[in-house]
């Protein structure tokens, strides 16, 4: 388990707020603190090596790596090499509504790309930041470019099968707003409000559409986040609970219990168990 404390990197202030994106070339020659954003960030590994913790997946960090971090992803960089690298960072409301379904829906992003992919990207990443640092951009131009990296990486992207894509079913938009402020308690009447549906004919809807409450889904959200932090982090119990959005401490232990059938305490013990049987 890694020691560092889950830092919150919430601020959107290096992102240009008329604009919606912030692109930069840097040099990271330093270990960072586990964290997570309110804003969608691209990492584009030029040169150097170290390792990515990502939502507690170790994962070698070499050149032509890409890691995509979405609102819900935590994870931590530890540079063996100096990293070479381009980062962009895009505001949630930059991106169209089904783009960022796609984007945000399913596992973690993580590429090794091959030679010709990653250059192709990092031409892409260029011209962004050429224009981003321009002063009078013109945003068309930009949204087009930024639109092209995310289509890139749709298509690296194992498609699944199931269900419809969550961009083909009428409450796309609240399911996307769930899934990036669940820690925040959204009501079920502001969520209503996105899907342009009163609170009633939402609430039945949603669980026509998905098989259960607006409530409980939204809690098991919270719990499989915590789930993540219990084996990846060393972070308090209580702070977890907090991290995932529960307002009570008691209610978060309960939850829990009845979902997994195990305590959270119980559950870290196990997966740190589990997890030394299969190093051995």
């Amino acid at each position: 388990m890694n020691n560092s404390n889950l830092e919150k990197i919430l601020s959107k202030d290096q992102i240009r707020k008329e604009i919606g994106i912030s692109v930069s070339e840097r040099l990271v020659d330093f270990d960072s603190n586990l964290h997570w954003h309110n804003f969608i960030e691209l990492e584009l590994i030029l040169s150097g090596s170290g390792e990515q913790i990502l939502n507690g997946q170790k994962m070698a960090l070499t050149s032509g790596c890409l890691s995509v971090l979405r609102l819900t992803d935590f994870h931590q960089v530890v540079p063996t090499e100096d990293l070479h690298l381009l980062n962009l960072m895009v505001d949630d409301s930059f991106l169209s509504e089904e783009l960022l379904g796609k984007i945000t829906a399913g596992d973690t992003l993580f590429f090794n790309l091959e030679e010709n992919e990653a250059d192709n990207l990092e031409k892409l990443f260029r011209l962004c930041m050429a224009e981003n640092q321009a002063f009078s951009p013109d945003i068309r131009y930009l949204k087009h470019l930024v639109i092209c990296i995310f289509l890139k990486i749709l298509k690296m992207t194992p498609k699944t099968s199931g269900k419809p894509p969550a961009d083909e079913r009428p409450i796309q938009a609240a399911l996307l707003y769930i899934h990036m402020h669940f820690r925040e308690n959204p009501k079920l009447s502001e969520v209503a409000k996105i899907a342009h549906y009163n609170a009633s004919h939402f609430s039945n809807t949603f669980h026509k559409e998905l098989g259960t409450t607006y409530c409980d889904y939204l809690n098991t959200l919270k719990i499989s986040y915590a789930k993540e932090l219990l084996i990846s982090t060393s972070l308090k119990i209580a702070d977890i609970c907090y991290e995932c959005g529960f307002t009570s401490h008691s209610n978060f232990l309960r939850l829990f219990k009845e979902k997994l059938g195990l305590s959270p305490m119980q559950f870290r013990k196990r997966a740190v168990v589990k997890s030394n049987h299969q190093v051995v």
